[in-house]
């Protein structure tokens, strides 16, 4: 089955053959469902684990296979959707078998590059969100950011962006680099910080609940404004004394008393404590 796009410079279809997604883990699922919802159906799951392959590709309605040697050699797209120090392996097993396709990774931190030794036709396919088995993303929320070895695949991969999302974005490497970094810092560390301060809370009795209106007001004050102009507490009053009673409540903590620390400096270097 072929699915066509039209080129934006020139009016031609773009035309791809099959899609096959490589990987079975949470990128891969919900990319895969996506794409199917989206009338584009997968038509073979390709995964090391033989129990998830068969699982993905019986929601998929594809083909399976857990030996990359049996990828589809008239693939189109290969979707590489496996952890980021696996896929220049995974990349060199399946270029003698689809040496035609564009190939693909999901990866923010790596570059398109590290394909370029196996496929002719290489790129990135950056949705840029953190995916779990439990919640069910919002796609026409999720930033897609597309980069690839020729102009022709990055307007395919712009289409194929916008058709299970909305916000797509040509990124260049360097650029998709420093992209994960800041994500990193407002996701995983924001997180990191709810889950001390949960601990923290948990201590005396305190539900974590307690916090979700000043997290939300938080959230909701660095999405109107720039945050550095949002930012609250003790570290930008210059209030010495109330860093150092915290930092004596955390004497029994002291990864979390070193992350206080360190923070509160990177807020107020000249805060003297």
């Amino acid at each position: 089955m072929k699915h066509c796009f039209l080129n934006r410079n020139n009016q031609q279809p773009t035309t791809i053959r099959k899609i096959v997604v490589i990987g079975s883990g949470r990128v891969a699922w919900h990319l895969g469902k996506r794409l199917k919802a989206r009338g584009l159906p997968v038509a073979q799951v390709v995964s090391r684990t033989a129990e998830h392959a068969r699982a993905l590709a019986g929601v998929l309605g594809a083909r399976w296979t857990d030996d990359a040697s049996e990828v589809l050699p008239d693939a189109g797209w290969l979707l590489i959707a496996v952890r980021d120090d696996a896929i220049a392996e995974v990349a060199a097993a399946l270029a003698p078998h689809a040496p035609g396709a564009l190939a693909t990774h999901t990866s923010g931190a790596t570059p398109g590059m590290v394909l370029q030794p196996f496929f002719k036709r290489h790129g990135v396919f950056y949705p840029l969100q953190s995916f779990s088995l439990e919640h069910s993303p919002v796609w026409s929320k999720i930033p897609f950011c597309v980069d690839a070895s020729s102009d022709e695949d990055a307007l395919f991969l712009e289409k194929m962006a916008g058709r299970i999302g909305k916000l797509v974005y040509r990124v260049d490497d360097a650029q998709r680099s420093i992209l994960h970094v800041a994500a990193v810092f407002a996701n995983n560390f924001a997180n990191h910080c709810f889950a001390v301060a949960d601990k923290l809370l948990a201590e005396k009795d305190l539900p974590f609940e307690m916090l979700h209106p000043l997290m939300e007001e938080t959230l909701a004050k660095a999405l109107l404004d720039a945050p550095a102009r949002m930012q609250t507490g003790p570290a930008l009053r210059g209030d010495a004394a109330t860093v150092k009673r915290h930092l004596e409540l955390l004497k029994n903590h002291p990864g979390w008393r070193e992350l206080y620390a360190k923070m509160t400096r990177s807020i107020n270097p000249d805060l003297p404590f």
